[in-house]
């Protein structure tokens, strides 16, 4: 299968998206995070959390409960439409939580929209593989 730029340049997106999180800094995922609405998060038991602002805040909680955030993403495909594309992956996660290691699979969905020619993250959804 071959892949195109734009194919390339989600997977990159993607990501970069990822090395938000790990650092757990508000700032860096700010600049991964789209900026016109709709933007939407679904972390792994959570509800769905709409509008920027209150997906960056949830994002932040995330951080201050979290002294490390690794992943590891496995079989990442991405699939464009327009100014549209996701990317369907598993991800392979340790944190450390309350001075506890926790592992766990993740199945994910994460759609990016084209913003001035960049690939930023719309939406982000999350479910724990048992």
């Amino acid at each position: 299968m071959t892949t195109s730029n734009d194919e390339n340049a989600v997977i990159a997106a993607n990501a970069a998206f990822y090395r938000a999180v790990e650092s757990l800094d508000a700032n860096l995922l700010e600049q991964v995070l789209a900026h016109d609405e709709p933007v939407r998060v679904v972390h792994p038991g959570w509800p769905l959390i709409s509008g920027r602002a209150d997906v960056k805040a949830s994002w932040e909680r995330i951080f201050d409960n979290a002294g490390v955030m690794q992943f590891t993403i496995v079989d990442p495909e991405a699939h464009l439409e327009g100014e549209l594309a996701w990317v369907i992956c598993t991800e392979r996660l340790t944190s450390v939580q309350g001075g506890r290691v926790v592992e766990g699979l993740v199945a994910t969905t994460n759609l990016f929209r084209r913003e001035n020619g960049e690939w930023r993250i719309a939406h982000h959804h999350g479910s724990p593989v048992m």
